[in-house]
């Protein structure tokens, strides 16, 4: 005999129990609508037939359409605050340390990359409360980052505390916000394989030559000639 739903409840949506890939599809279809079309020129309706799933599994997972948005900004910001905070090991490690941790957080992100990408484009070139909030938790992953490398003797005592979150905003948005231009100079996407790897190694390099204490600079270079 079917249970009957309690007094100011909805029946559960049998769908919301059989299609555990559910969630998944609408984080990514949502992504990449939002990407296409802006956040207002989106329906739930739109999200909930790209991912094939019910308006109900929508709000079930996340409650409504701003809340799908917050659980896709979470999903992206997540993969930046890898690149920003988890790097500073294995960058001081350098060599084999770095190459491995480079090729590791490459492979987990390469697939659904382009998708990450123009959604942070779309949002951050937009007017709106939507690309404010991103970059504010962008700003904040950089400042917490330089706050713990000053925390441990690894910025020099005149490098700018003021501009160096921003610097570090920059040398990561820069590639994704111009990746256009950047594909026509190159002839291929700054986003390959290859020039993403040479393009964090000469990042990497450029900020520890730009604000390590030079008692440290020979001591991280050293490390990576042997370990390379």
């Amino acid at each position: 005999m079917p249970t009957k739903a309690k007094p100011g409840t909805r029946p559960r949506d049998k769908k919301m129990d059989t299609d555990p890939n559910g969630r998944r599809r609408l984080l990514t279809c949502s992504m990449i609508l939002f990407a296409e079309k802006g956040f207002d020129g989106v329906t739930v309706r739109d999200i909930a037939r790209a991912a094939d799933v019910s308006v109900g599994l929508l709000n079930h997972h996340f409650g409504s359409k701003e809340g799908l948005r917050q659980a896709v900004d979470n999903h992206v910001i997540q993969q930046f605050e890898e690149v920003i905070s988890d790097v500073n090991a294995p960058a001081a490690a350098g060599g084999e340390a770095l190459y491995n941790w480079l090729e590791g957080w490459i492979g987990r992100h390469s697939q659904e990359w382009e998708n990450t990408v123009v959604y942070m484009r779309r949002a951050l070139l937009e007017d709106s409360d939507w690309g404010g909030q991103l970059f504010q938790r962008f700003y904040q992953i950089a400042r917490t980052s330089i706050d713990r490398m000053d925390a441990n003797g690894s910025i020099r005592p005149e490098v700018d505390r003021l501009w160096l979150p921003f610097l570090f905003v920059y040398l990561e948005l820069g590639t994704l916000l111009l990746a256009p231009h950047i594909q026509r100079v190159l002839g291929k996407s700054g986003f390959d394989r290859d020039l993403w790897r040479r393009r964090y190694k000469a990042y990497l390099d450029l900020i520890a030559r730009g604000i390590t204490p030079a008692d440290k600079i020979e001591e991280l270079l050293q490390q990576q000639l042997t370990r390379s």
